[in-house]
Order: structure tokens, then sequence, then C-alpha cells
């Protein structure tokens, strides 16, 4: 197995949005301040084109060229990049896979396709890491892909050569360190947001999660906070998270990842069509509340960056 560069995975890495026009065309340099604007805040890496990246939902040339403004940017800031190739068949999925390669991606990931056996599965991702001839992350999300691997299934995946590890986006924690038990060199990243902390003391390496977009301070200052054996200075900061999604979701997670990537100035989309529509009732309760609760967290994690510096 070979690699552009040694490089150990682990962070806070942007599962980084891609913006589209109205008639959902990937807008390359929006994706490209974007990318710039996650390393400025403190990140560590970027994912590219996976759920949060609307990567299905792309066409191949357009994640083609995610990819390509991705690494470029990195090389900047010395930022990992992982390339999520995954797909509806193991031709394109090979296809980005070796393009993820060519690219300079330090490595690809995939979530599983569905429908398929645990022996289709196994020769899915036997054909992906051999083609890219990179470090390969399975993305176990079930809620998402219905794929619900067990942790015997997922160490079975871990035994294919290049596969390295997982993101573990779920609320089983226990799930990461039966793996970590097992596989103790294995590299897991968190993707559940709400528990990212608990999932680092569970072992995580690192996190990738979607609102990592909007508060990349936050995830930054929970995982060097963790690191420093700072537990309660990383809870408050996670809680204040909490807080903030709790209220948020009842409006459905796209709807308000659209409005707040609006409010930032990211873009008018992120996501292709057919998209999630807030009412106009929920836009004015948003601004209304969600201010008060975005405020509190940066407070909470502009306190958490300086005390961990």
């Amino acid at each position: 197995m070979t690699s552009n560069e040694s490089r150990e995975f682990c962070g806070i890495l942007v599962p980084v949005a891609s913006p589209c026009d109205e008639m959902d065309v990937f807008q390359e340099d929006r994706f490209a301040t974007l990318c710039e604007s996650m390393y400025d805040r403190g990140a560590h890496g970027l994912y590219v084109c996976g759920g949060t990246g609307d990567g299905f939902n792309m066409l191949i040339s357009e994640r083609k060229r995610a990819i390509e403004i991705a690494v470029q940017v990195s090389r900047q800031y010395n930022g990992t990049v992982i390339d999520h190739v995954g797909a509806r068949n193991s031709r394109d999925a090979i296809l980005l896979a070796e393009h993820a390669a060519t690219a300079g991606a330090h490595a690809v990931s995939s979530m599983p396709p569905p429908l398929l056996s645990f022996q289709q599965l196994h020769e899915y991702y036997r054909d992906i890491v051999g083609a890219a001839q990179l470090p390969l992350l399975v993305y176990h999300i079930p809620m998402i892909t219905g794929v619900d691997l067990s942790a015997e299934e997922m160490i079975q995946l871990l035994d294919i050569d290049g596969v390295i590890g997982l993101k573990s986006t779920g609320w089983n924690l226990t799930y990461n360190s039966r793996i970590l038990r097992d596989r103790p060199d294995a590299v897991v990243f968190n993707g559940m947001d709400e528990v990212l902390v608990p999932g680092l003391l569970y072992g995580a390496s690192g996190g990738i999660g979607m609102w990592y977009n909007f508060f990349p301070e936050a995830f930054v200052g929970m995982y060097l906070a963790v690191q420093q054996g700072d537990i309660q200075r990383a809870m408050d900061v996670q809680n204040r998270f909490v807080d903030f999604a709790l209220y948020g979701w009842q409006f459905g997670m796209r709807g308000i990842f659209e409005y707040l990537a609006r409010q930032r100035g990211y873009a008018e989309y992120v996501f292709r069509r057919p998209r999630a529509q807030l009412t106009d009732e929920a836009r004015q309760q948003l601004d209304q509340v969600l201010p008060t609760k975005i405020e509190a967290l940066e407070k909470a994690s502009e306190e958490c960056l300086m005390s961990v510096s």
C-alpha cells in the first residue's frame, strides 16, 4: 500500500460543504474560499464529497474538481485530505479512487452501498483500496445507509490490506471501543457532533462532523481540551453545541444548514435539488432564537481555545 506522504490521521477534519448555484452547478471559487476559511479557523484537514458535501448528487467531473481544489488549498496549510469516493456502483467508486490518488489525497473513504451482501461489500472495499493504493476509511453511518455492520464484520473489513479504520457516525460509542479493543491501531473518527468529547474519550483519534462547517473553533477547542485532559472545559463547549443543536434540529438539518450557509455568506445553496425548504415562520423563529445560542457557543469556544493555547 502506497501513500502520497506519510501522515497521521487525527484531529478535526471538516466535511466541507460543496456550494452550488440554483441549477445545482458546483461553484469552484466558493468551494476554495470555504476550504481556506476552515483552515484559517483552525481545522486540521478536509473530508471531501461526503454526505455533508453532497457528493452523491454531484457529477463525477465535479467531484474530481472538488478533490483537486481541496488538495491544492490544503498544501498551503499542511492539512490532511480524505476523499469520499463512495458511489452506487463499483465502477464509479473505482474511477474516483484512482483520481483521488492522482490528485494527491492522503486517503479515501466510502459509505457502503445499500442492498449488498457482506461478501459483496467486502469485494467493494477491496476494489476501492486496490484502485486508490491509499489508506481507506470505511464510513459507518447505518442511520443513513441502512447498512449496520456488526463489530465482527467491521473487523473483517479492517483486515483488508489498506483499510486503516472508519468514520463512525452513531450513538453507540461502545461499538468504537469494541473495534479498538481488537484492533488498537485502527483509526476511528467520531462522526456524531453531539458526542465528540465522549467519542474522543472512547478512543476516537479525531472527528469529522457536519456542523464543523460553521463552528470549527468549537470542535478544535473540544479536541485540544481533551488532549490536554481538561474534560470539564471540553464538555462546556460540547453542551453549548448540544443546546444549539436541540433547538435547531427541529427545523430539519438540511434546511437549517443552508439557512446558516446563506447567513455566513458561504453560498446560496450547498445541497442539490430537491432541496429542503424552511417556512417563513421557521426562519422568523430562527432569527429570533438562534443568534443567542450561537453567541453562547462561540463565547465558550473562544474561552476554551484561549485556555488550551
